[in-house]
């Protein structure tokens, strides 16, 4: 399927949507594949097949799209004391 490609699919009243035979082609889906929805910024959305053992891709496209979840050691200062256990 090329770029310049089209197809129209409708949503049922169950809200389910039948993915066309050239689009199942194009991206390989066999049944109970799940599809990953990308919802951009500009209004359209991207269908890619999900890849489910991609664990780390989806925490490095996470981390793009939000920023590092890492958080700096705080500054707590020296220690003032040693624990006691009775």
């Amino acid at each position: 399927m090329t770029a310049m490609t089209s197809v129209i699919s409708k949503i049922t009243a169950k809200n389910q949507v039948t993915v066309p035979k050239q689009v199942r082609q194009a991206l390989g889906l066999k049944e109970h594949d799940q599809l990953r929805w990308i919802a951009k910024d500009d209004g359209s959305i991207e269908v890619k097949k999900a890849n489910n053992n991609d664990f780390w891709g989806v925490v490095m496209e996470q981390q793009r799209r939000y920023g590092s979840i890492d958080t700096p050691e705080p500054a707590w200062g020296p220690d003032v004391g040693g624990e006691v256990i009775e």
